[in-house]
């Protein structure tokens, strides 16, 4: 395949033969080959060009939400919350949508290049093949079996992807809402990993810490994975651009409830808020089952480490990384949000109170440096490094409490 340039203005470049040998260790490989689209050599399957195109001249709704994230950042969480909240806010058991899995009520538009990996791509496709026929009478599965549907779905459509905003069309931002959550990269890296291996696209044979490496090298498709980020960082203050974060997902679910309904103007009572948090727990979600047929699965594998519904925790890679293998994605971080004011929580953050929930802290003292601080704060910093305790993030209660004490009940409670 020659350059081209698409719709969007891109241009796409051929990987030498030797990036087209490490891009394809250890991975099931892409039939029609690889391309990266510049100018952040974004690496994708050749086949993705005619599908950005058609997606970039797709028909654009008011009323359209897109969430948007870099792969294994919380897009399922955040899909199923979205649509909830948009076409099924009092959960309705009768719903008819409901009946179907989420992956066919909220579309990746992306899912036509995944699949273009493997030879039983067709066979594992049946389900997606089936809605296609049935609502798209007519219409040629090569543009693009997901994106049609999509085009064909009723308002309000909740539209996922996986592409970053600049491929996207280019008023996006103008006309739609869209929905941005970031993942700390560490958590990424290894959720991607374990996905990689589990789903048949994938079928990742080496070891989590060559694939860390290779992210960090943009060897691994979706990649690179700070240009994804940083575009939807720099537009924050967007009015139609909502940016969040797993972490902050994890930590106050509804606060981000609350935010997101007031973002999409849908003034839901707390009453439904609080029963789309217990609808969309990670354990809700599990028990429902899957979001996506188990034929897509590595059967094996999925035995082992389950499925898409793995963890649903932050701080995970702890469990997975060496400390050299730490040191090096810290250097890598610090390179890439330099001046940018992203901020990460890395899952190392504890409660020097426990068994009380965040929002009756008072003073914060953050690994970057005091938020607030006052003398009880800075004195159990002092307290915890002569007792050889790491502190990471400290909460202290407004209520006052004796350093030692706090402590004390930070040991007993670990």
């Amino acid at each position: 395949m020659n350059k081209q340039r698409l719709l969007s203005g891109h241009e796409t470049e051929l990987p030498t033969s030797e990036e087209l040998r490490k891009i394809s260790e250890d991975l099931v490989k892409y039939r029609s080959g690889v391309v990266r689209i510049l100018s952040d050599g974004w690496l994708y399957p050749a086949i993705t060009t005619r599908y950005l195109d058609r997606l970039y001249n797709m028909e654009l709704r008011p009323d359209d939400v897109f969430v948007i994230t870099f792969p294994k950042s919380g897009t399922t969480w955040m899909q199923e919350i979205l649509w909830v909240m948009l076409r099924n806010p009092d959960l309705d058991p009768n719903n008819e949508e409901m009946k179907e899995k989420l992956w066919a009520r909220s579309l990746d538009v992306g899912l036509d290049m995944i699949f273009d990996k493997y030879e039983q791509a067709v066979n594992d496709m049946k389900s997606v093949a089936e809605k296609f026929s049935r609502v798209c009478p007519g219409k040629t599965k090569e543009d693009g079996m997901a994106i049609q549907i999509v085009e064909s779905q009723p308002s309000p459509r909740v539209i996922k992807s996986h592409f970053p905003l600049e491929l996207h069309n280019k008023d996006l931002l103008q006309k739609c809402k869209v929905v941005y959550v970031a993942r700390n990269p560490k958590d990424m890296v290894v959720s991607l990993y374990h996905f990689l291996r589990v789903v048949k696209s994938g079928r990742y044979q080496g070891s989590l810490e060559k694939f860390a490496r290779r992210v960090m090298r943009r060897e691994i498709p979706y990649c690179p994975y700070w240009p994804h980020v940083l575009q939807a960082w720099r537009q924050r203050d967007n009015p139609n651009l909502y940016f969040t974060t797993y972490e902050d997902m994890k930590d106050d679910i509804m606060g981000q409830l609350r935010n997101i309904n007031k973002f999409l103007g849908k003034n839901l009572t707390e009453e439904q808020l609080k029963k789309i948090a217990e609808f969309t727990s990670f354990s809700s979600m599990k028990t429902r089952g899957e979001p996506i047929d188990k034929a897509y699965y590595n059967e094996d594998v999925w035995k082992k480490q389950g499925g898409m519904f793995r963890k649903g925790i932050k701080g995970d890679w702890k469990n997975h990384f060496s400390p050299e293998l730490n040191q090096e994605m810290d250097q890598w971080i610090r390179d890439n949000v330099k001046d940018t004011g992203l901020k990460f929580k890395f899952g190392d953050e504890f409660n020097a109170v426990t068994g009380t929930d965040r929002e009756s802290f008072g003073d914060c003292v953050g690994p970057h440096g005091p938020e607030t601080r006052n003398s009880n704060s800075t004195y159990l910093l002092d307290v915890a490094k002569a007792n050889n305790v790491k502190i990471c993030w400290i909460l202290v209660p407004a209520a006052k409490s004796s350093p030692l004490d706090l402590l004390s009940q930070y040991r007993r409670g670990c």
